[in-house]
C-alpha cells in the first residue's frame, strides 16, 4: 500500500494567482497536503495563501519527524493552523500595503493508521472511501447558512449569489479555529482525499470526482479527468483554481 498525490494550481482568468498548494510526504512518518485561497478582492493575499501553506507543512514535519502519532493529533494540527494565523498577522504589522490581506485553509494529515481535516473558509476537502464520497467540509459562507436554513440545496451553493461572502478566515483581525474531522481508522487501497479552491469544485461536481477516482489508476489519471471538466465549463473571467488528489494504491 502506496499513498499517491498529484496537484494544480492555475490562474484561470485572472490577471496573477491568488491560490497556493503544497505537500509533504515522510513516508512512515506521515504525509500533510494543504491548499489555500488568498481573498481576490485584497491585496497581498497570494502572500497569505503562501505563507499559510509553508508554515503549516513546516510544524508538522518538525512534529512527526518526532512522532507520527501526536503530528496528527487535534490539538498539534490546530496549532500549525493558529500559528500560521499569527505567522500572517506578524508580516501584515509590518507590511501594512497588505494590512487587509487573508486566505482559506484546506489540508490533511495522515500516517495512514489516523487521518485528520482542518479547514477554514470555502476550500474543500472531501474523502472518499471505495470511491464513494463519505465526508465533505462545510463552507464557512452565507451560501453555506443559507444550506442550513433549508433555502437552498447543498449543490446549489456553487452559483448561488453569496457563495464567495466568507464568515471565517485566516489572517484576519480576529481569529476561529478550524472545524475538524478525524479519521480514526486505517486508510485502504482505493481511499482518496480532494483538496480544492472554490474556483475548482465549482466546476467539478462530487458524482463526477467519485466516478474519475473510480476509473482512475493513479491521481494523476483523476485529476487530469477532472481539470478537463472544469475546462469543458468555465468561462473567460473564471477564478484561479487549485486541487490536490491524493490516493492509496496498491
Amino acid at each position: 500500500m502506496k499513498i499517491l498525490a498529484a496537484s494544480i494550481t492555475r490562474i484561470g482568468g485572472r490577471d496573477y494567482n491568488q491560490d497556493y498548494v503544497l505537500s509533504t510526504m515522510m513516508d512512515e512518518k506521515g504525509a500533510c497536503f494543504v491548499c489555500c485561497d488568498g481573498l481576490g478582492s485584497y491585496v497581498g493575499s497570494e502572500v497569505a495563501s503562501r505563507m499559510c501553506a509553508e508554515k503549516v507543512i513546516s510544524d508538522f514535519e518538525k512534529i512527526a519527524t518526532l512522532d507520527s502519532d501526536r503530528a496528527i493529533k487535534k490539538e498539534f494540527f490546530e496549532s500549525y493552523i493558529r500559528e500560521s494565523h499569527e505567522n500572517i498577522l506578524s508580516f501584515k504589522s509590518q507590511n501594512p500595503r497588505i494590512s487587509s490581506s487573508c486566505t482559506t485553509i484546506a489540508c490533511v494529515a495522515t500516517n495512514a493508521k489516523n487521518s485528520i481535516i482542518g479547514h477554514i473558509g470555502d476550500s474543500r476537502v472531501y474523502f472518499f472511501k471505495k470511491n464513494k464520497l463519505q465526508h465533505q467540509t462545510l463552507d464557512h459562507s452565507l451560501s453555506q447558512v443559507a444550506v442550513e436554513q433549508g433555502q437552498i440545496s447543498l449543490r446549489d451553493i456553487r452559483t448561488h449569489k453569496d457563495q464567495n461572502k466568507l464568515t471565517r478566515v485566516l489572517g484576519s483581525d480576529y481569529y476561529i479555529p478550524p472545524d475538524f474531522h478525524e479519521i480514526k481508522e486505517p486508510l485502504e487501497v482505493g481511499d482518496a482525499f480532494i483538496l480544492c479552491t472554490d474556483g475548482f469544485w465549482e466546476y467539478v461536481y462530487e458524482d463526477e470526482m467519485e466516478h474519475d477516482l473510480e476509473i482512475s489508476k493513479l491521481p494523476s489519471e483523476a485529476l487530469d479527468r477532472m481539470e478537463l471538466r472544469l475546462l469543458s465549463r468555465v468561462q473567460r473571467y473564471n477564478d484561479n483554481y487549485s486541487a490536490i488528489v491524493v490516493k492509496v494504491v496498491e
